[in-house]
Order: structure tokens, then sequence, then C-alpha cells
């Protein structure tokens, strides 16, 4: 059989222990994207650049990453469900990641959406239309559900992206539950990221020295955006407010040591963000030693 550009993926699980939880990033797969259609508020050529300096191809490609938490005697918890049927054959993976580690979609008991784009919210369906997850509650922003679900397309909200979010959710609306911040469920605070979506939000597993926070979409491109912060992105709803959050946010992560996973960091998308000549950098958490 001839080989093409595209890599056949396994299923791919690594888990990490966060206090008395243990959370694992699952492959969802990948894809690429032309870098003229990615970035905004920044030149192609020094995105070019970047990516060509962290030895990543110039039309970038995005990683796809959810992530499973599991603590004793609790149903499981997805972060995300991936993007399900819709972005090609080398993404939608996460079925197959999670019956790689014996865990059925009926097992899990609560999905936290992060925002509702198709990347994120795809594999709450199958390719029929379906629900997934016939058991989860459907976590997510009380701001997300307003923009996406409730009234007329607002600013920033086009008419298939509406269409795909608000099938996707149609199955749950019986068992959804909306949020603002703060705890969500036992050792997990949602945190308002707001910008790339109106209701964008980060969940923050644990506390003290065992701390994680997942913050979905504050990075889509980390080659670029870790560097330069001011970078947007294409599917920004408010890019102004993106970049403050990303801002605030990569200060932040540096100041107070966090540990932060995110859905489009190279897989298995866990790091530390450090300051930088330019920037931040994001250091893949399995190479930082423990002082």
């Amino acid at each position: 059989m001839p080989l093409d550009h595209h890599y056949i993926l396994a299923s791919s699980a690594v888990h990490w222990p966060i206090g008395d939880v243990i959370v694992t990033a699952l492959s969802d797969g990948y894809f690429d994207m032309p870098l003229a259609h990615v970035l905004t508020n920044f030149s192609p050529q020094d995105a070019a650049s970047a990516l060509h300096r962290a030895f990543r191809p110039t039309n970038p490609r995005l990683d796809v990453n959810v992530f499973l938490v599991r603590r004793t005697g609790e149903a499981p918890i997805l972060v995300d469900t991936g993007a399900g049927s819709g972005f090609g054959p080398t993404a939608g993976r996460l079925r197959a990641t999670l019956a790689g580690i014996g865990v059925d979609p009926g097992d899990i008991g609560t999905i936290l959406l992060t925002h509702l784009h198709g990347d994120h919210a795809g594999g709450l369906l199958d390719a029929d239309g379906q629900a997934v997850f016939g058991n989860a509650e459907i976590v997510m922003h009380e701001a997300e559900a307003a923009f996406w679900l409730q009234g007329d397309l607002g600013a920033g909200a086009d008419e298939q992206s509406v269409t795909f979010a608000r099938a996707a959710v149609a199955p749950y609306l019986n068992r959804m539950r909306l949020i603002r911040e703060g705890n969500v469920l036992p050792g997990i605070d949602a945190v308002f990221l707001p910008g790339h979506t109106p209701g964008h939000t980060g969940y923050r597993i644990g506390e003290g020295a065992a701390l994680l926070l997942i913050w979905g979409d504050l990075v889509n491109q980390p080659a670029v955006q870790s560097a330069y912060p001011e970078a947007g992105f294409f599917s920004d709803v408010d890019t102004a407010l993106a970049i403050r959050t990303r801002l605030d946010m990569l200060a932040k992560a540096n100041d107070e040591g966090l540990l932060v996973a995110g859905m489009h960091i190279e897989f298995p998308g866990i790091a530390r963000v450090v300051r930088d000549s330019i920037g931040y950098r994001l250091v893949p958490a399995q190479w930082v030693a423990a002082f």
C-alpha cells in the first residue's frame, strides 16, 4: 500500500496523578490547516518563522486532546469530547482511545465543555447524529450557552457554527447544567477565560502543589501564540479579549508555576509555562524536574 502524508494513529493515553485523582490525556488525533487561514493580528511571515524555529510545519498541525479525570468511587469525567466525525480521517479518535484504556462512553458521568467549537464538542455525537454518551451530564458556562444556543446569531457567531453547536447538544438538553466560575464538581473549579468564545472556560483540578489547569483553547498554535501572545486565531469570537485573557493567564501560569493542559498543545498536552525573551514557551511537563 502506498504511503501518503497522513499518519495512522494508534490509541494514545498518558496518565498523570494530580492529588487524589488521575488525569489521563487522550489523543483524539489531529488535523492540518493552511497557515494563511489560521492566525490573525500577526504576519504570516513571522508566524512561519516561529514555526520553523520550533521545527513545526508551516501549514500548522493542530493536535486535538481530551482529558479524562478519575477518582476512586466516582464516575469518570471528560473535559471536552474531541472532533467527532467532522474533521477528517486523522481526528475523531476519542472512542477508540477510551476503548484502549477500558472506558466505555456509557461510563462517563460528566462532560465539562471548555466551549462549543466543533473540535471540542463534535465527539458528543456519532456519525449518525446520535448521542455518544448516554449517561453523561453536560456542563458549560452560561455565557457559552447564551451565545450559541439561545436567540439570534450574535456578533462573531457564523450560521454554520451555530447550527453545529445546537445539533451537538440537542440530545443532552435534559441533562445540561450551566455554570459560572467556581466549584463545579468535588475538587474541580471552573475558570472563566473569555475571548476565544464568550463562555470559554478552563477547569482547575486539585489544590496546593497538586494542581492542574486545563485551559482549553487559550493557545491554539503553541509554537506561535506562546512566544507571541498577541497573535490571534481565526475562530476567536473576540480577538482583543482573547489576547488579553491569554496574556493574563500566561503571566499567572509562569508566576505561580502552574501545570497547564491544553487541547492543542502537542500531545500529551501538559506543560509548564516559562517566561522567555520574546514572550513565553511551553515546556513539556515530563521534562520538568521536581525541586
